[in-house]
This record gives structure tokens, C-alpha cells and sequence, in this order.
């Protein structure tokens, strides 16, 4: 298998599919649907996609700390959407703002996975910082437009 298909799979599809999410956050949001009943929404219909794919896939083990890791990423996620939500529905932020400034969350992954998870040695100290550079200048120009 080439290298392609692993980042295609991983990477540009969701790009693409969390993308079109913003989208219909923005329209839940401006249908008058709050941050509590859009996370209970979003959060039904992740664990009937959990439930299905557990179906699908290949049995994996529920280990104790693997499910702390899952719920704890859960969590980080549901906050993040929630404040998300919570700006498109008060506030009426246009999602076109918004989008450019959370997608920056690739810097925190970088920075906790070179940390934490040991991958600094990986990392191309300045491929690494032309690209935090180029993103940090791109959400600011892309939310100003």
C-alpha cells in the first residue's frame, strides 16, 4: 500500500466530511437549536456510528485504559463543540470565521504528541515552523477576509 491511500483515508476525508459538519453546526445553530440539545444530537448519532462500525470492523479489546483514553477524548471533544456551538447560536458567528481559528488545532496535536508521545525526534524542526508560520498566518487572513 502506498502512502497515499493511508492519508487519504485519514486525512482528506475527514477534512472534507468535518468540513461539511461546520456547515450544519452553523445551520443546527441558526435553526435555534442550542450547544446541550446539539451535543446530545451530535453524541446519539457518534455512538450509533460506534455501535455500527463495532459491528463491521474487526473485534478490537476494550481495555480499562484505552475506553479512560476514548472517554477523555470525548470529553475534550464535546467541550470544544459545545463552546463552538454555544458562539454560532449566542453570539451568531458567521462559522466562516470560526473555522480558520479552531483548524489551528493541529499546532496543540503537534505540540502535545512532540511532548508527550515522544515524536519530536520525527519532526523537521523547520519544515515544522514554516508550516505553524503558514497556518497561524493563513487563520488569521482566512477570518478577516
Amino acid at each position: 500500500m502506498t502512502a497515499f491511500w493511508p492519508l487519504f483515508v485519514g486525512g482528506v476525508v475527514p477534512a472534507i466530511l468535518w468540513g461539511i459538519t461546520a456547515i450544519f453546526q452553523k445551520q443546527s445553530a441558526v435553526s435555534g437549536v442550542g450547544s446541550s440539545a446539539y451535543l446530545i444530537a451530535f453524541g446519539l448519532t457518534l455512538a450509533v456510528a460506534g455501535g455500527i462500525s463495532a459491528l463491521i470492523w474487526r473485534p478490537a479489546p476494550w481495555t480499562a485504559e484505552g475506553i479512560g483514553f476514548a472517554a477523555t477524548a470525548g470529553f475534550c471533544f464535546a467541550l470544544g463543540t459545545g463552546l463552538i456551538s454555544f458562539a454560532l447560536f449566542a453570539y451568531g458567528v458567521p462559522v466562516s470565521k470560526l473555522a480558520p481559528i479552531w483548524s489551528c488545532n493541529v499546532l496543540v496535536t503537534l505540540a502535545v504528541g512532540a511532548v508527550f508521545l515522544g515524536e519530536a525526534a520525527e519532526v523537521d524542526i523547520m519544515k515544522l515552523s514554516a508550516g505553524t508560520l503558514l497556518i497561524i498566518g493563513g487563520a488569521i487572513l482566512v477570518s478577516k477576509a
